[in-house]
């Protein structure tokens, strides 16, 4: 487990710890109380709300979608429609980045040829 993340509140935590997720880097966000129970806490490092990756070998993914965020890339797009899950065939709404039945990940879109 690796803390990739040191959040300025509890929002901001929480919504890239969505974007790992989503990415799929399972991660949590820690410290949530810490940030309230000291008065100033937001102003002092380490007593922030972190957010912490569980594989250590998803580092360099992690890193990847932590510096689109911080930089204001965009997050990828989601599907334009349902999507089959291509391991067990349950069918998903576009919205969904994960199939509910067996976790595999939404296919990355194909590039339409040139």
């Amino acid at each position: 487990m690796l803390k990739v993340f040191e959040a300025q509140h509890h929002a901001e935590a929480h919504f890239l710890n969505g974007l790992l997720e989503a990415s799929g880097i399972p991660a949590e966000v820690r410290g949530e109380s810490l940030f309230t129970t000291v008065e100033g806490g937001s102003a002092l490092s380490g007593m922030r709300p972190s957010v912490w990756i569980l594989e250590d070998d998803q580092l360099e993914q992690a890193k990847v979608v932590i510096a689109n965020y911080t930089t204001g890339v965009g997050v990828p797009k989601f599907s334009e429609g349902p999507w089959t899950c291509p391991r067990c065939g349950e069918v998903h709404e576009a919205q969904f980045a994960a199939c509910w039945n067996c976790g595999t990940q939404i296919p990355a879109p194909t590039e339409p040829p040139s």
